[in-house]
């Protein structure tokens, strides 16, 4: 994800998503509590919860995601 991505707003859908960050920041916040991710972090969380995510720095966000069932 480039600097200044998102998610577009606020996504809520069926499954489950689990990443982890491999280069840069993610901020991701789950049911408006605020994560400020770097490399070597990882999250997981239900998606029917309140969540969005952006690129708050100056480099490009490499994350592994898996979504399932898969929301492409």
């Amino acid at each position: 994800m480039e600097p200044g991505g998102h998610s577009g707003g606020t996504l809520r859908h069926e499954g489950e998503e689990c990443g982890y960050v491999l280069e840069g920041q993610l901020e991701l916040v789950v049911d408006d509590e605020r994560h400020l991710l770097e490399p070597g972090d990882s999250f997981s969380f239900d998606s029917d919860r309140a969540h969005s995510y952006r690129n708050p720095g100056k480099v490009t966000a490499r994350v592994i995601w898996i979504n399932t069932p898969p929301t492409y």
